[in-house]
């Protein structure tokens, strides 16, 4: 096997950061249902910003300034979750409760907006990992 090239590592990171958003882009109950109930807050903003951060510094990247823009921007707004949102009990109820609060709506139809504006580089990243 082959060493991966800097376009298979920027594939991979696109990936994991699309799972994300599509994670981050749902509602409350089928955000705990992805992640188990299990620190669902926690994870979901860990993961969209260890995986938007690896995207956007990967040699390979794709991305348009306005996409490079459009996700430091819901990276900033994801960085600003309050504590106690993302500090809660490990219970079902806590992390449902957790996952409907207000600040979540504005970063839901940011990952929405940010999924359809990668829609291209969404299909040429799939061909890539494809053909891997």
């Amino acid at each position: 096997m082959s060493e991966p090239n800097d376009e298979d590592i920027y594939a991979n990171n696109y990936h994991h950061f699309q799972n994300s958003l599509a994670v981050l882009s749902q509602g409350a109950e089928a955000q705990c249902q992805a992640m188990g109930y299990s620190n669902v807050a926690w994870e979901i903003k860990d993961e969209i910003m260890s995986n938007g951060y690896a995207v956007l510094n990967t040699v390979d990247a794709q991305l348009s300034e306005q996409q490079k823009d459009r996700i430091i921007r819901l990276l900033e707004n994801v960085a600003d979750i309050p504590d106690a949102v993302i500090s809660v009990p490990n219970s079902k109820e806590a992390h449902v409760q957790a996952m409907s609060d207000p600040c979540w709506v504005p970063l839901r139809a940011q990952a929405k907006q940010l999924i359809s504006i990668l829609g291209a580089e969404t299909d040429r990243v799939n061909a890539i990992l494809k053909r891997l």
